[in-house]
């Protein structure tokens, strides 16, 4: 891609969050509202969104539709927010979209209105379905009622959790945020939602406002006989023996969300097929969720990026390991609560490592308030070499999906040396 398109968005990050919708509907608006060329699920929620738009992108795939996904963060770059059929748009692609809208994006910046990183990327995505897709899921950035994306009219609305995350933004307390997450409802719109306890209240008062019927996890539909990648999923008519591929009780919740959401959007359509629905939904595998990625010594890694996230891992992981010892590798943002997660980690897990990476918002190891109770490594990269070489006990890395990501390439690059070296020793 153009190295000064790189660095466009690079300067435009430090724009920083800026709540609001009306920067993304002029810029809409002079784009001919794309937004409203294609057939769209929104998707909010603390944790939950990616995975759940993971298998529900799968299941519409398997029924022949052309599917796009707006997902954040990236785990690849610019093209990565933006998806079809499950791959990232060509670079050769982006660039093209982002000169369509360059015009645009200027007289927006002469009028002082200066558009933000994530603003333009959305736009770029809208702009890109509207040409490409029969349907797109789209998930919102931050909260959900100033969020970006809720320029959107779709067919299909989900609320996967809620848990206190992006406070400063969204309020202290989980009705407060739930409340953001709720503005994603619209009229006559049908709403999925996995939230439960106080949460749930702002939601259903919101669907009641915009008479958008309701479908609550653990009450319109449920799960049962649990195991640690199987389970029962049932409603009123119908009954689901579902096996996944993805590790993590927390996905069991993720995949029912996306099932009851094939069966509204089959009352829609007409012609979605259930059982090559969920034989779909039990092949979906998730980077960056849970994922092995390094055979041995088992390496497994998993964003859980705040306290709801982190209390997920370590569910899943104590269960998979009850008892044996395991090497824990931790980096976050330091606007996130470091505190907290670095607590639940020390208090389950002797071998805890703490790290920082090269990025803006990366907290320092100075930032990490429990000195005493992990032990900081300065150079995570050589920290991995070392312990692929050594280590007998499986590795667990988890935080900050941009450190996810750093670790999956740096992971896959070291991949690529050794069949490299093979190859040169053979030949």
């Amino acid at each position: 891609m153009n190295t000064d398109i790189h660095d466009f968005f690079e300067k435009r990050q430090r724009l920083g969050v800026q709540p609001g919708l009306d920067r993304i509907e002029s810029l809409l608006d002079a784009l001919d509202h794309p937004e409203k060329k294609f057939t769209s699920i929104h998707i909010a929620g603390t944790n939950g969104k990616g995975s759940t738009g993971a298998f529900l992108q799968a299941a519409l795939r398997a029924n022949r539709y052309q599917v796009g996904t707006f997902t954040s963060p990236s785990l690849s770059g610019l093209t990565g927010f933006i998806l079809h059929n499950g791959e990232s748009i060509s670079e050769d692609v982006f660039t093209e979209l982002f000169q369509e809208m360059e015009a645009v994006i200027e007289e927006m910046d002469n009028q002082g209105r200066h558009p933000s990183h994530f603003e333009i990327i959305t736009a770029l995505a809208f702009l890109y379905f509207s040409k490409n897709v029969d349907i797109a899921i789209i998930e919102a950035g931050m909260g959900g009622r100033d969020d970006t994306t809720n320029v959107i009219q779709p067919v299909l609305s989900i609320i996967t959790t809620v848990s206190k995350d992006h406070t400063a933004f969204l309020g202290d307390t989980i009705t407060e945020i739930a409340s953001h997450k709720a503005g994603i409802i619209k009229r006559r719109t049908p709403i999925i939602t996995g939230v439960e306890g106080e949460g749930l209240i702002p939601i259903i008062n919101e669907a009641n406002k915009k008479r958008a019927v309701l479908y609550r996890f653990g009450m319109d539909f449920t799960i049962k006989d649990v195991q640690i990648d199987e389970f029962e999923w049932k409603n009123l008519g119908s009954r689901y023996r579902i096996k996944l591929q993805t590790i993590g009780l927390h996905q069991h919740q993720n995949a029912s969300v996306a099932i009851q959401a094939i069966k509204v959007l089959k009352n829609r359509f007409g012609h979605l097929d259930m059982r090559i629905s969920i034989e779909a939904i039990q092949k979906v595998i998730i980077p960056g969720r849970m994922e092995k990625i390094h055979d041995n010594p088992f390496i497994l890694v998993d964003g859980a990026h705040n306290e709801a996230g982190m209390k997920a891992f370590i569910k899943t992981v104590r269960a998979i390991y009850p008892r044996r010892k395991v090497l824990v590798l931790f980096a976050a943002f330091k606007d996130k609560d470091i505190e907290e997660m670095q607590k639940q980690l020390a208090d389950v897990f002797p071998n805890l490592y703490i790290t920082s990476f090269d990025h803006p918002r990366a907290a320092a190891l100075t930032d990490y308030p429990l000195k005493g109770e992990s032990e900081f490594v300065e150079d995570w990269q050589a920290w991995i070499e070392d312990k692929i070489k050594t280590s007998k006990v499986p590795i667990l890395i988890t935080g900050s999906f941009h450190f996810i990501n750093l670790i999956r390439s740096f992971i896959d690059s070291s991949k690529k040396i050794d069949i490299d070296t093979e190859t040169d020793e053979l030949s």
